[in-house]
């Protein structure tokens, strides 16, 4: 980890994942709001506290989605969480090999930048449930190219509504798959609680 850069994680029970198989030999790549990357050799280690993004993920990727990042071993939570804010106790650390995506170039993807931008309101808050995965199937239909990244992110507005989480459907959410060019979520639900 670079000096300039604090990990978002700290901790006994952090500091313990980095002492065990497979993050003990691992490097630290980067970090977002609520996960980290680690790269072994040709792996890359995602570490995260956001348990409905996670599996989320994994099972959509098992189900046959390939608009989501694929998840090559999911070491499930993997360990109590180090949190202290206020209603995060008992949460967990969720741990996965998953592949290795290309970032997006914002100013080369105009279209998917208004399409999700359109689906917020004057708060820059995205619609309810309910109203989100019938606007995103209703694009979907009016903009093939992105249908699915769209249809991806309605099955994530009512995986949402089951587990009382939140939708980010931010264009930084997304990446591409170097191989295909395809559109990939990367963390598309976070803010809930997730029971192992």
């Amino acid at each position: 980890m670079s000096m300039m850069e604090q990990p978002i994680f700290t901790g006994p029970n952090f500091q313990a994942l980095l002492e065990q198989a497979p993050l003990n030999q691992a490097t630290f790549l980067c970090q977002g709001s609520n996960s980290m990357l680690f790269e072994r050799g040709e792996k890359l280690y995602r570490l995260t506290i956001e348990g409905c993004g996670h599996n989320f993920l994994v099972q959509q990727w098992a189900d046959g989605n390939r608009n989501v990042v694929e998840t090559l071993h999911d070491y499930g939570a993997v360990g109590p969480s180090d949190s202290s804010l206020p209603g995060s106790e008992g949460e967990f650390y969720w741990l996965a090999e998953v592949e290795r995506l290309v970032d997006l170039d914002e100013a080369s993807e105009p279209l998917l930048a208004g399409v999700l931008s359109g689906l917020l309101d004057d708060n820059d808050e995205l619609p309810g449930n309910g109203e989100l995965c019938e606007q995103c199937l209703a694009l979907a239909d009016e903009h093939p190219d992105l249908a699915g990244v769209l249809m991806t992110l309605a099955r994530a507005a009512e995986f949402s509504e089951r587990h009382e989480c939140n939708v980010d459907a931010r264009l930084d959410n997304l990446m591409r798959r170097p191989a295909t060019g395809d559109l990939v979520w990367t963390d598309p639900l976070g803010g809930c609680f997730y029971e192992p």
